[in-house]
């Protein structure tokens, strides 16, 4: 990932990390519209390794390579430590490098024929840095490269400012589109969208979000305070309960070709 950005949330990496938000990103059937997608996908791409930027622990290498798709090699970027670690006890090859800054010589040998992953990252660089990100992944690239990510997004404008509000009152500079807006942005950084699919919505409490982002029962009693007055005590991604809140980020999956 961005390692400026990961904050307070180093603290829940490592072997704790697949616990987190019930399990979601350890959880194979959360996994298996992705994994169904690089299927869907691999005849076309022709790769020679699947590259999972940041990757933490390898849950989605690991659940592809329990489903069966493709034997070639499999490389983590991450930029935590603790992620790679768990990583590397599951036999993937792990490069530590942010997502933002690596290059495509440390992950893949010349003349190497790259599928590029991606799950729950992009929102990291926040709203400005989004464009030059996605600028730099194109870089790494060849040409009719293929790169299958899930990204949280949203399809009314409303619900994004909705979540968006929530996470600047979390104290972290994430930020979620549209889907539209990042299509756009995708198409606009070089990479053709080919097919876009749903993906498992992660329902998040606050009690958990606490835990990841270092807040406490004081904080997050204002957070919700705060949420309530703008956005009212339910919304269609944001429900307040008399002990906290719950809120749903909502993911698609993008299949994108290197143009």
């Amino acid at each position: 990932m961005m390692a400026e950005n990961l904050g307070p949330e180093q603290a829940v990496h490592g072997s704790s990390w697949g616990r987190m938000h019930g399990g979601y990103f350890s959880d194979p059937e959360v996994a298996r519209p992705l994994v169904e997608a690089v299927r869907a996908v691999w005849r076309e791409a022709r790769p020679d390794r699947i590259v999972d930027l940041g990757g933490g622990t390898g849950c989605l290498l690991a659940q592809l390579r329990a489903a069966g798709v493709g034997n070639v090699p499999r490389v983590v970027l991450d930029d935590s430590e603790a992620q790679l670690a768990e990583a590397g006890k599951i036999g993937l090859a792990c490069v530590r490098g942010s997502v933002g800054a690596f290059r495509r010589a440390e992950v893949a040998p010349a003349g190497t024929r790259v599928l590029w992953l991606m799950r729950s990252v992009l929102h990291y660089a926040g709203e400005t840095g989004l464009d030059p990100l996605l600028r730099h992944l194109r870089a790494q690239a060849e040409p009719s490269e293929f790169w299958v990510h899930q990204t949280a997004c949203f399809e009314r404008a409303e619900d994004a400012a909705c979540l968006n509000a929530l996470y600047r009152r979390l104290r972290t500079p994430k930020w979620y589109p549209t889907a539209d807006d990042l299509q756009a942005r995708l198409a606009a950084a070089g990479w053709a969208l080919a097919e876009t699919r749903p993906a498992p919505t992660l329902h998040l409490d606050s009690a958990g979000l606490g835990i990841r982002y270092g807040l406490d029962a004081d904080a997050l009693a204002a957070v919700r305070t705060d949420m309530i007055r703008e956005f009212g005590a339910e919304h269609a991604v944001l429900h307040s309960r008399p002990d906290g809140f719950r809120a749903e980020l909502r993911y698609a999956l993008f299949v994108c070709r290197a143009v």
